[in-house]
């Protein structure tokens, strides 16, 4: 094929050319111009036949880089167009490398009256989408900040417009602001317990399920407190609404069918839900982690690395990095997006009994007969110890990023700061004595976070909600006391702190030291009623 024919091929019939074609047309048409061929097109442009050859080389040179496919036998080129024509193409790439750049800055402005294809409009969108991900990817770290900064701005007037007012208001959102900021540094105190009241006793509701026969030993809440998530001696898991509604079970295998069973096959001794309800993970005695969808309750992958029993899980607020310690002493971190192993952190002399973690890329665990506490400080990758029980520590709650609390088999509740090795408060026999004249064991202890309420629970047949010292840290006040039956084997607040739920069983869920026959097996849900 030679250049004319070449030439008429693409200005005429290729579909890449299809809008200009168009174009092209009407306009030869308002000149009288009915025949499309390539001399009447070069005559009609007023190209005299001196140059017809110039425009001919630069067209090929056009359709050259345009489309790379179409193969153009070039002629021998003539002496005098050899350098008008490098400088021609040089003066043309420039201009496009400039356009190109004044369209990534958001500079660039099409030409809207231009006819284009469908399948050039396809393409334009998914340039224009490829570009953004470019440009996600070549910010910095403080454009990021600016632009979450921005987002989040944005988040709360949304929010305030939508109030009742219908006005934005800025001292709410920047009062908004300083609570955030108070939250993430751990130093937000919220005293709400004053303002609670003794909730009484027929406002309770109790959830059963048919599927979980045995003690209730973990339960979860998620975020929005639309799900609550139990775990059981009989290897299964169930899922209630908040008020109350069965939605649904995971039921547990029988000891050998580990290969075919999908699911625990030995007691579930703990569960957590991460704070976006995308991932919740169970741990079993025989050091299998199951991570599930909350919402279908559908399996998602098993971790087994652990050597022991998982005694402790909890997700890093608003990420999908999970903890998880073990009676193997080592506490495992995760990362749920790559559903991978990260790190191994050890530290404690023996069974790691309790484990939580909020903002901070940190956690902290309690060593059982070690007695003592470890926070796990990522990022200086450092441990800080704290040591004070007379007896194995059972369990750790955190209060605030600073603030935590810890119980164990001596009966004691103990108030701690990690600027302090001692704790600051420690109330001895907290459920009182047994008949032996031994202390009650603490069995459970949950903490509405950032606030100044927390909740212990034992084999006493109580649930006692206790006023936190959160400025001077030196005393630990009981508000009131709420009879349930049974070993209180889990606690755990709404995050409004409107509810309180409690997982009862009639054995402690480690064990089958003692029994409790008129207790039930299930998760009492008790409203709190403020003033």
């Amino acid at each position: 094929m030679n250049f004319p024919e070449t030439i008429e091929h693409f200005l005429l019939q290729c579909p890449h050319f299809h809008s200009h074609r168009v174009v092209l047309q009407s306009q030869l048409l308002t000149l009288n111009v009915t025949t499309f061929d390539l001399p009447t097109l070069l005559a009609a442009a007023g190209v005299p036949p001196s140059r017809q050859h110039a425009v001919i080389r630069l067209t090929c040179a056009f359709l050259r880089k345009t489309v790379p496919k179409v193969e153009i036998l070039p002629k021998e080129r003539h002496p005098s167009l050899e350098k008008p024509l490098k400088r021609k193409l040089q003066e043309k790439r420039k201009a496009e490398t400039k356009s190109h750049q004044l369209e990534k800055k958001g500079k660039y402005t099409p030409n809207l009256d231009e006819e284009i294809t469908s399948e050039e409009e396809e393409d334009y969108k998914k340039k224009k989408v490829n570009e953004e991900e470019e440009e996600l990817e070549e910010e910095t770290a403080q454009e990021k900040k600016v632009r979450l900064a921005r987002q989040y701005l944005q988040q709360l007037q949304e929010q305030r417009a939508q109030d009742e007012e219908g006005e934005l208001d800025d001292e709410a959102i920047q009062s908004r602001l300083r609570e955030d900021v108070l939250e993430a540094s751990g130093r937000l105190r919220k005293k709400v317990a004053e303002s609670y009241l003794r909730p009484a006793d027929e406002d309770r509701q109790v959830l059963r399920s048919k599927k979980q026969k045995l003690s209730v030993t973990c339960i979860a809440v998620s975020i929005d407190e639309k799900y609550i998530f139990s775990g059981s001696k009989d290897c299964s898991i169930a899922k209630y609404s908040i008020s109350g509604e069965k939605l649904g079970a995971v039921l547990g295998g029988r000891k050998g069918t580990e290969d075919k069973h999908i699911g625990h096959t030995s007691h579930i001794y703990s569960i957590a839900i991460s704070s976006d309800g995308k991932f919740l993970a169970s741990g079993d005695a025989k050091g299998c982690i199951h991570i599930w969808n909350p919402e279908t309750l559908e399996h998602l992958k098993t971790f087994k690395k652990h050597r022991g029993a998982i005694s402790g899980l909890a997700f890093r607020w608003a990420t999908h990095t999970l903890f998880s310690g073990s009676h193997d002493r080592m506490v495992m971190v995760w990362n749920l997006d790559a559903m991978a192993f990260v790190e191994n952190l050890g530290g404690h002399q023996d069974a790691i009994t309790g484990l939580d973690a909020f903002m901070r890329e940190s956690c902290i665990t309690s060593g059982g007969r070690d007695k003592s506490v470890i926070v796990y400080v990522l990022v200086e990758d450092k441990q800080l110890r704290f040591s004070g029980h007379q007896d194995s520590i059972d369990g750790v709650k955190l209060i605030n990023e600073k603030t935590f609390v810890s119980y164990g088999q001596d009966g004691c509740m103990a108030l701690w700061t990690t600027l302090k090795k001692r704790p600051h408060c420690v109330v001895k026999a907290a459920h009182g004595y047994q008949g032996n004249g031994l202390p009650n064991w603490l069995t459970a202890v949950a903490a509405l976070i950032n606030t100044d309420v927390i909740a212990s629970g034992s084999m006493d047949g109580y649930v006692r909600l206790w006023k936190v010292d959160t400025d001077g840290h030196k005393t630990l006040k009981q508000l009131f006391s709420i009879p349930v039956l049974g070993v209180i084997n889990s606690l755990a607040f709404t995050t409004s702190g409107s509810h309180l739920l409690v997982g009862v069983g009639q054995e402690h869920k480690c064990g089958r030291w003692y029994r409790e026959k008129v207790a039930r097996n299930s998760v009492v849900v008790i409203p709190l009623k403020k003033e």
